[in-house]
């Protein structure tokens, strides 16, 4: 679908579910992708419409979002494109307002929690992989301004977006900072906050119990989950991979490892994202 936003023409891919008025999943790519990839590469186009959900992959101009907020030079704005895009869907029916999912993958999971903490946009939840928040964009609003679910993918062995917050390293992060020079006005700023730091940023906005339950999970690498919850509050969970690398884990090992570490077979993180959307779909 093409939409016309400040007099510039932005485009998106719909994988339209067959009901009307369901909850919308907000897909956004990471650097150097686009949102066609992403559709193919996450099976979401298929997997969330079959599970209920009507999904949405935008392209950003450039294969790069503006994730810290210090805005871009070409002078779009991609906050604006996502809240045009959500509005456009929901005035046509097709999705209902109060059921936002927005989920990303690196640049597009900074982008997303950009968009939920600082409240461009209407979330229910929000789904991070391989990525948190930027430091300016949490230096900017160190509460959340709002509530949201919150369900983060993480590796600790991530060096693109680590684990424990920080610039990004190596080669394929020289390149991340390449892009972030050529695309926005501000390159700095764009350190990775720790993981479960954010986590922590979400549990006190969405007035959650401080001690989080954890649980060990056996698979191809460890994996420890995080969740904190109470009744009739939305939720936080941390799903940290033990030795895991940057990447959408269940998806392939698109580059070697020693640039990026590895991307697990499990856990299937489509998965994990469409059960914890789930709730939305019986309106809970």
């Amino acid at each position: 679908m093409r939409l016309d936003v400040l007099g510039r023409e932005r485009r998106a891919w719909l994988g339209r579910s067959l009901e009307p008025s369901v909850p919308l999943l907000v897909v956004l790519h990471g650097s150097g992708l686009d949102g066609r990839t992403m559709a193919t590469w996450t099976g979401l186009a298929e997997r969330g419409r079959a599970a209920g959900f009507t999904t949405v992959f935008p392209d950003a101009v450039g294969q790069m979002w503006d994730d810290a907020g210090s805005g871009r030079r070409d002078g779009l704005d991609d906050a604006a494109f996502i809240g045009a895009l959500i509005e456009q869907l929901t005035r046509d029916g097709l999705v209902r307002a109060n059921a936002i999912v927005l989920a990303g993958l690196s640049n597009g999971a900074f982008f997303a929690e950009r968009l939920a903490r600082h409240e461009l946009v209407p979330a229910a939840m929000i789904v991070l992989v391989a990525g948190s928040a930027r430091a300016a964009s949490r230096q900017a609003q160190p509460r959340p301004a709002g509530k949201a679910a919150v369900l983060l993918v993480a590796g600790t062995a991530d060096r693109l977006a680590p684990y424990e917050g920080g610039r990004a390293r190596g080669p394929m992060g020289m390149l991340a900072r390449r892009r972030a020079r050529r695309t926005l006005l501000a390159a700095s700023g764009r350190e990775s906050v720790a993981v479960e730091v954010v986590a922590a940023d979400w549990v006190l906005a969405n007035g959650l119990p401080g001690t989080a339950a954890v649980e060990r999970l056996a698979g191809e690498l460890t994996v420890d989950r995080l969740s904190w919850s109470k009744p009739d509050l939305p939720p936080v969970t941390v799903y940290r991979v033990n030795g895991g690398g940057h990447g959408w884990p269940g998806r392939p090992q698109y580059v070697p490892r020693f640039l990026i570490g590895p991307v697990p077979r499990e856990p299937d993180a489509t998965g994990l994202l469409l059960d914890f959307a789930r709730p939305l779909l019986t309106g809970g």
